[in-house]
């Protein structure tokens, strides 16, 4: 029977799964008597965190575990027959292992009971992470969203295409994953952060930057795990109420800049927390109502707008015991945002702000735990995730009103919103289940092992018919465009003919909603070989199965991605060590890029040069025809044209882009992996530590797409010839690295002074940038016509616009306590080294190529990239240095807390230029200049090509960090 057991447990092992980490945590510890190990010592542990108790023994090497404990303050006691009982601290953050080691003595030799604190939890893995706590957030001058609290860990910035996401070790933005109570918030094209919280609801937050457990897929990056407060045995609650407004952020070096909108927009929240029935069943919940206006401006103008979101957020949550052993979690959080006045990705002009789109989100949890012996415990958890679009977009069919216009140059819009408003809702939503069992076990010779191991299933859905505009119609244009220069001045788009394009976005197929699906197997074992020697063997299992909007299997592949690691601890004590570790992370398939073959629910791309007359042109007499006209009168004269030609039916399209013609996906989509080697070191210094680690990363499996002469053509329905374009898996000349030395550090001097601080020194560099604003990832095109883009200069290696080579954070705390209350200063320095961007040509190589080539493709680009000088990153823009400060204070009422947080961001108001323009012409955009031989030449300055008179310049206000900034909270908490 005692081998049946076993047998079942190993069975058990290997066909489970992995939650534990995602929401709760350990706490271990080792117990010696005069140096020696100690067994069958009883420990006990309680915490305002956990319901009741739980005890536990130590094995024949004096270690205990205990698995799936909440993260809280714990108290550890120490108890065994004839010796002195002991009790120790210890600080258990989320996701992180906990300390607590001790030595009884013979009562008769010891005098009193030892009460002492435990050794850091950073020191106690060699994961890299940063464990944030709310009180600490509480606090610091930080802000409060998901994205400023990562940001305070080393290894991360928010270098990225588009807001709302992090770079974490240099990854891409959208290879992240982000979690609250268990369950994914990443939306799930661009893997953006949603804010699936409250921020008075948050406990902690813990960032992994490397060394990452194989508990943890589907990314390349980091994990950013928070988890929301689960009331207690005493009732706890909090309202706040955060104000804002942009007249108490001073204006920026733009001379131009308009003065702020004087407004107060609050952020009111509330939160209660309690017991039903004490150590059985606890309650939590939490509301936030917001309406926000955001100062933006108009595109290279100091015209402004406002976006306006009213944001209301809801969150339930209970926590139950069902027996001493057997405990359930489930948590539910409802979000509803609509909001006016939103410019997705730049806007020339009004039009192109949308007037009103709405964004719903929420998500449910629910977690089980249970200590089936005491060696064996069992876990699982379940999420499920709803987020929708709607509205939102052009307002009507109609060509003149209902279509926007995209400067290529610049990369803004003008016109109507993009997207369609009357075209359905979109929603992009998730779910997982997963179950883990985790296995203890001590041998004298073989040490102590953690086993655990898990299985789980995670699916993202995607249902959307993406209209890319109210009319269907879009318009591209090259020449310079002419910013507003007022409030009430008209936007006069500049079109030329010969060189604009009309661009028709049908959808020909609907969608029937793609599904992509990775089902995991781990295992992981922290193995304590003796007191100097850790190890952990992990190793991770990703099977994929992705649909695309059609229907049809798009990725089929399989990964594994081992976890492995050592620690050698020098003095035998915890203060002391070093480490090194090896990891293989794959991330999940991407949407955009499993759908980019199918035509179901996807815009197809027609071209159609626009050879009408001209609007607007420069030097033009206003009056005239065509000259000084507004956007709806230019789009209406470009669409007569086109009609009169006979429209989509007559006029011959110079290229297109069907998706599901002329676009295949080679074989099964592979997930994009990163190998990592880290080295590290960490030491306890009195009550604080140090830890410096070393991070090398090199990516592999990189999305591209290739078009050449031998991948062939396909005629589409108008007739047209198109190269079919190759969707596949590569490592060849692509290229993406992360170098990195990191440092963290905390002391307590004194009770009432804190201090802590990081510091990462760090190099992102390849010819992979994985992602474009609005789109997220994207397959890389330098397989694309290879004969245009055969020279050095079109693809270099060097620094990505996710790099900063300098990154500081640094905080100290003062508590005062006095008569009156107490008073918590505090100060957070922040650097940033610049990000870099490159000065980049549009060329038109058509001309120095045989006519074999030129004749062959039927959709050859107009123009390729040309590095100048064949520097990839060579500018930058400013370093951000800039001084937070703070004080907290805090006044007893009874069993209330009033507190009033005065905030001052950048208090020396430093000013930092961390965007502008990047336009350098050729021939392509400026007809004086002259076009030069790629393969052959070196580009002249004023013959070959010039840079934009605003390059390297702020185009407006929106284009400097943020100036000295004034905001204040003030509340209660009981």
């Amino acid at each position: 029977m005692k081998f049946s057991r076993t047998c079942l447990a190993v069975l058990l092992l290997l066909c489970s799964t992995a939650a534990w980490a995602q929401t709760t945590s350990s706490l271990t510890g080792h117990v010696v008597t005069e140096g020696s190990a100690l067994p069958g010592v009883t420990v006990t542990i309680s915490s305002p965190a956990m319901q009741g108790t739980r005890t536990a023994y130590t094995d024949v090497n004096g270690n205990f575990i205990f698995g799936a404990v909440p993260p809280g303050d714990f108290t550890v006691k120490f108890e065994m027959e004839s010796m002195q009982p002991v009790t120790r601290h210890a600080v258990v953050g989320l996701g992180q292992t906990g300390r607590a080691d001790a030595e009884l003595k013979l009562s008769a030799v010891a005098e009193a009971i030892t009460v002492t604190a435990s050794a850091p939890a950073v020191l106690e893995t060699q994961e890299i992470q940063t464990n944030v706590k709310q009180e600490l957030v509480e606090d610091l001058p930080v802000g409060r969203t998901f994205q400023a609290q990562a940001s305070i860990a080393p290894n991360v910035n928010t270098n990225t295409p588009t807001p709302g996401q992090l770079v974490i070790s240099g990854a891409p933005a959208h290879e992240n994953l982000y979690m609250v109570n268990g369950a994914v918030i990443n939306e799930n094209l661009r893997s953006q952060i949603h804010n699936l919280f409250i921020e008075d609801a948050i406990q902690e937050q813990t960032v992994l930057t490397g060394a990452i457990s194989a508990e943890y897929g589907r990314f390349t990056g980091g994990v950013v795990n928070a988890i929301t407060k689960s009331g207690g045995n005493e009732f706890s609650g909090s309202i706040r109420d955060s104000l804002t407004n942009n007249n108490w952020t001073t204006k920026t070096p733009d001379p131009h800049q308009p003065d702020p909108t004087d407004h107060i927009d609050s952020v009111y929240e509330a939160t209660l927390g309690g017991r039903i029935v004490r150590d059985r069943l606890w309650f939590f919940g939490a509301a936030r109502s917001a309406k926000i206006g955001t100062d933006n401006f108009l595109t290279n103008s100091n015209v402004k707008f406002q976006a306006v979101s009213k944001n209301t957020r809801y969150e339930g949550k209970l926590t139950g015991q069902i027996t001493p052993k057997h405990s359930v979690v489930v948590s539910y959080l409802d979000i509803k945002n609509p909001q006016t006045g939103v410019c997705l990705f730049g806007c020339y002009e009004f039009s192109s702000i949308d007037p009103s789109r709405e964004t719903p989100n929420s998500f449910k949890t629910a977690h089980y735990s249970g200590i089936l012996t005491d060696s064996v415990l069992v876990e699982a958890n379940w999420s499920k995730k709803f987020f929708a679009f709607v509205d939102g977009g052009g307002p009507t069919a109609d060509f003149a009103h209902g279509s926007w216009g995209l400067d290529l140059n610049e990369g803004q819009f003008f016109g109507a919103p993009v997207f369609c408003s009357d075209c359905g809702s979109e929603q992009r939503n998730n779910k997982t289940w997963d179950l883990k069992l985790s296995y203890y076990l001590a041998s004298k010779s073989l040490g102590t092992h953690s086993v655990s191991a898990g299985y789980q299933d995670w699916a993202e859905q995607h249902i959307s018919n993406n209209y890319q505009s109210g009319s269907n119609f879009g318009v591209y244009t090259f020449g310079e465009q002419t910013p507003v220069s007022g409030p009430n001045d008209t936007f006069h788009p500049v079109i030329s003919p010969n060189r604009d394009i009309i661009v028709w976005f049908p959808i020909f197929e609907l969608t029937k909603g793609s599904n992509f699906v990775t089902r995991s197997l781990y295992v992981n074992d922290k193995w304590d070989l003796n007191t100097h020697w850790g190890f952990t063997l992990g190793l991770r299992y990703d099977k994929n199965n992705g649909k695309d909007a059609s229907g049809f299997t798009r990725a089929n592949d399989s990964t594994f991605e081992p976890r492995l690691g050592a620690t050698y601890d020098v003095l035998g004590n915890g203060r002391l060590r070093f480490n090194a570790s090896y990891s293989k992370y794959a991330a999940k398939i991407a949407e955009t890029v499993g759908n980019g073959a199918t035509g179901a629910g996807n815009p197809a791309y027609i071209f159609y040069r626009y050879r009408g007359p001209a609007i607007n042109a420069p030097g033009c007499t206003p009056g005239t025809a065509n000259c000084g006209v507004d956007t709806v009168t230019a789009f209406q004269t470009m669409y007569n044209w086109f009609q009169s030609q006979g429209g989509v039916n007559g006029v011959q399209p110079f290229f297109g882009v069907i998706p599901g013609l002329n676009t295949k996906i080679l074989g099964s989509l592979k997930s994009p992996d990163v190998n990592e080697v880290t080295l590290g070191a960490g030491s306890q210094i009195g009550k604080g530590f140090v830890r410096l680690d070393l991070i090398n990363r090199n990516w592999g499996n990189f999305y591209a797409n290739r078009v050449d002469q031998s991948t062939g053509q396909v005629v589409d329905q108008f007739g047209n010839p198109n190269d079919i374009q190759q969707i596949f898996t590569s490592d060849q000349n692509l290229e993406r690295t992360y170098r990195a030395a990191s440092i963290q550090a905390a002391y307590p001097f004194t009770q009432h002074v804190q201090f802590g601080a990081n510091y990462t020194y760090a190099k992102t560099r390849g010819n992979v940038t994985a992602e474009t604003p609005g789109v997220g990832p994207v397959p890389e095109t330098i397989f694309q016509y290879p004969e245009y883009k055969a020279f050095a200069e079109n693809n270099p290696v060097g620094f990505l616009p996710s790099d900063e080579t300098n990154k500081v954070r640094a905080w100290a705390t003062w508590a005062v306590p006095t008569h009156v209350g107490n008073f918590v200063f505090s100060a957070l320095e922040r650097i940033d080294t610049g990000t870099p961007y490159s000065a980049l040509l549009q060329i038109d190589p058509s001309q120095y190529l045989p006519e074999s080539v030129t004749s062959y493709y039927a959709g050859a680009p107009s123009s390729v990239n040309y590095y100048l000088d064949g520097q990839r990153g060579n500018h930058r823009w400013d370093t951000v240095n800039a001084l937070d400060l703070s004080i907290n204070y805090k006044l007893r009422v009874g069993r209330a807390e009033l507190y009033l947080e005065p905030e001052l961001i950048n208090a020396f108001n430093q000013a930092a230029k961390i965007a502008g323009s990047t336009t350098v012409f050729s021939a392509v955009n400026d007809s004086h200049l002259e076009p030069f031989n790629p393969f052959t030449e070196k580009p002249v300055l004023g013959k070959n090509y010039r840079f934009s008179s605003t390059f390297g310049q702020a185009r407006n206000a929106s284009d400097y960090a943020l100036m000295r900034t004034y905001r204040v909270s003030f509340g209660a908490r009981f």
